[in-house]
């Protein structure tokens, strides 16, 4: 029995040999080991950077603006136009600052140095300008009559002054004497400045001198007193002067 199986085990091991010895033939030995990695990514390619240079600068001529005809600006008060008219106008005014020719369209250049002026957009172009002229306001036909002759005022002469005027008055009246001055025993000499008009009315009276309470009273009379006119050069004046009265108790 020993016998039987160990014929048995050698048996099935060279059967198990015999079938892997087969395998092992099929690489004769010349087998390369190969690492398993994996692929590596290719690296971006870095953007080639250009150098970007300026555009060639133009000639001088391509600088300066062009205009189809030499016309006046609007903010120029020393040229005035030679007619008025309500069309719309289809050109541009001449720039304000540097150089310009004459060309066949209407182009303004801007450049660093000045030559050109950019087109002003703060405001409305002349065209605009021109058709709502047109369409809004009508262009009256320009007056050409004279204007009046202006006519000065006749320059008034001066009021003069002829001093104490009670002996030239035509009518002088008497002052009252209020019962009042009386008490008090309010008297002598009061003094008034008048102003007489052109007519000999007196429009002014302003006691300077005289006791307190007599010259209310003293004013009050004298803006009654009348006066002749006085002409100088034939020409009615005003006159100034003092009138006096005396209050005696």
């Amino acid at each position: 029995m020993v016998s039987s199986v160990v014929v048995g085990v050698l048996f099935t091991t060279a059967v198990v040999i015999s079938i892997f010895a087969s395998d092992y033939g099929l690489g004769n030995g010349n087998f390369e080991l190969v690492e398993m990695i994996a692929p590596v990514a290719p690296e971006a390619a870095e953007p080639e950077v250009r150098e970007q240079r300026p555009p060639a600068s133009s000639s001088s001529q391509s600088n300066i603006p062009t205009r189809q005809v030499n016309m006046a600006r609007v903010d120029e008060p020393t040229i005035a136009p030679t007619s008025v008219s309500t069309a719309p106008n289809t050109a541009l005014a001449r720039p304000q600052f540097g150089q310009y020719k004459i060309g066949t369209i209407d182009i303004d250049t801007g450049t660093p140095g000045g030559i050109g002026r950019e087109p002003n957009t703060s405001g409305p172009s002349t065209s605009t300008l021109g058709e709502t002229l047109s369409k809004s306001e009508k262009v009256e036909p320009e007056d050409t009559t004279p204007p009046p002759a202006i006519r000065k005022p006749a320059v008034k002469p001066p009021a003069i002054s002829k001093g104490v005027l009670n002996g030239i008055a035509k009518d002088l009246p008497k002052p009252n004497y209020s019962a009042t001055a009386r008490q008090v025993g309010a008297q002598g000499q009061v003094s008034v400045q008048v102003t007489i008009d052109e007519t000999g009315r007196v429009i002014s009276a302003n006691a300077i001198s005289g006791h307190i309470l007599l010259r209310p009273e003293a004013e009050r009379a004298a803006r009654g007193a009348r006066f002749s006119p006085t002409l100088l050069s034939d020409v009615p004046v005003k006159v100034t002067g003092v009138i006096t009265y005396n209050f005696v108790k």
